[in-house]
């Protein structure tokens, strides 16, 4: 498993989403100009985040992206992006090769897929665990519960350094 860098896009464009005012629709030109992804790749980031549920879309005047109101995991968006989280897949016939004729071994060979399975279903687990309101609370403690509008960012700071009494 390799974390790709459109993963690590779409969890960040999750955070983004997850941070929105859930009435407000994020525009994809924001989301593109600030993290710095063409609106073409960004399309189809987004295409995967909407057809497995993560994100819901709106076109037209005032439309854009909304987070879907869920709990998403790590693994929820890695499997959007690049589908199922398999460590280890071994589909090839070379125990077989290799053993040629040698008793047994297919069914060795099969309890020892099951070992490497247990492999997979725990780093499903463990992506599981993670989700974006974890991320969020992480990296923004107390704030994490801060609603803003990314489409007027600038404005949106402010706001929320006076609400907080924050410094900038």
């Amino acid at each position: 498993m390799h974390l790709t860098k459109s993963t690590e896009q779409a969890t960040f464009i999750m955070l983004m989403l997850y941070l929105q005012d859930r009435r407000i629709y994020l525009n994809s030109k924001e989301i593109s100009e600030r993290l710095d992804i063409s609106p073409t790749y960004l399309k189809k980031i987004m295409r995967k985040l909407v057809v497995n549920g993560l994100v819901k879309a709106n076109t037209g005047v005032g439309g854009g992206y909304k987070y879907c109101n869920k709990k998403v995991s790590f693994y929820d968006i890695y499997k959007a992006i690049n589908g199922k989280v398999d460590l280890f897949v071994l589909n090839t016939d070379y125990i077989s090769k290799i053993f040629k004729g040698a008793k047994h071994i297919e069914s060795r060979y099969n309890e020892y897929l099951k070992r490497i399975d247990s492999i997979n279903i725990s780093l499903k687990k463990a992506l599981e665990a993670v989700t974006i309101e974890d991320i969020a609370k992480e990296i923004l403690k107390s704030s994490a519960n801060v609603r803003l509008d990314w489409n007027n960012w600038e404005k949106e700071f402010e706001r929320v350094y006076k609400e907080l009494n924050l410094k900038k």
